[in-house]
């Protein structure tokens, strides 16, 4: 589940990975180790890039922490799957984190550019990790999401198209929408085509990874002076189990998230037991 919202354009995201029981009754089973394994391990790539990402420390830097992750576990990061900045009406700011530096060999594969975080930015925190080969690619299911790209511009020649687009500028400029939102669907359909292949509209394809069992997490993260604060976000469920053990210093990173945990509720509840007195 990959859901998202906004107030007055401040944008909040955050997916999770369950499991759907067989019956309305039938608590969730993990059948295979290798999804517990799977799912462990996204989930803790998640909370280690989460702190990772802190004023003055570098893209590079959550690059190798989320590989590190991988390698303990024995999974492999999908690598179309970035981290980004996220702005007021921004989705996807210019600062970017790859879950897997591009190998030396692959021309093929992007190299983002270095860059700087600061205080005050927001990110969405995104893992998405695979016990294949970690390659997703489309699936046969239709396409119904997609997003304006103003920075694109092109002049259309069918005239569904322009209306198509008219209707985006105006009610979707700038974040995702899906098709059943358009209020002319027929025409939508007609002019869709024509806007995707100029790159007008950037299309949110359904990804498969028929190599593996995927997970996928995010959260979105606030850099405040106080140190990082994850806003979204549930905890892993308690199906999800493995054997494998993290490195160390995913371990101490894990750990000092927990005691973090511990303290802040306990000064919640040392407030609220003080307001109880009065």
């Amino acid at each position: 589940m990959d859901l998202g919202c906004h107030i007055d354009g401040y944008i909040a995201v955050a997916a999770h990975t369950c499991v759907v029981p067989a019956a309305p009754d039938a608590p969730p089973t993990v059948e295979k180790e290798d999804t517990g394994k799977v799912a462990v391990a996204a989930y803790n790539a998640m909370l280690v890039a989460a702190a990772a990402i802190s004023a003055g420390a570098k893209n590079t830097d959550v690059t190798a922490a989320v590989e590190r992750v991988a390698k303990a576990y024995g999974v492999t990061p999908i690598h179309s799957v970035r981290m980004h900045q996220m702005k007021r009406y921004v989705l996807d700011g210019v600062k970017e984190v790859a879950l897997k530096a591009p190998s030396p060999d692959d021309d093929m594969e992007e190299k983002l550019p270095e860059c700087t975080f600061e205080q005050f930015e927001v990110y969405a925190v995104d893992v998405a990790m695979s016990t294949g080969d970690g390659n997703a690619r489309p699936g046969d299911l239709r396409t119904t999401i997609y997003k304006r790209n103003v920075e694109q511009q092109y002049s259309l020649k069918v005239q569904a198209s322009r209306g198509l687009l008219a209707d985006v500028d105006k009610n979707f400029p700038t974040l995702p929408f899906t098709m059943r939102h358009l209020q002319d669907l027929r025409r939508a359909r007609l002019g869709l085509p024509e806007c995707v292949s100029h790159g007008l509209l950037t299309p949110y394809p359904a990804l498969h990874d028929h190599s593996g069992v995927v997970a996928h997490f995010k959260c979105t993260v606030l850099l405040l002076p106080s140190g990082n604060t994850r806003v979204t976000g549930l905890d892993l469920p308690g199906y999800f189990t493995t054997t494998v053990e993290p490195d160390a210093d995913t371990a101490t990173v894990l750990k000092q998230l927990e005691e973090e945990a511990a303290k802040k509720a306990a000064r919640k509840a040392a407030k609220k037991n003080k307001k109880s007195k009065k």
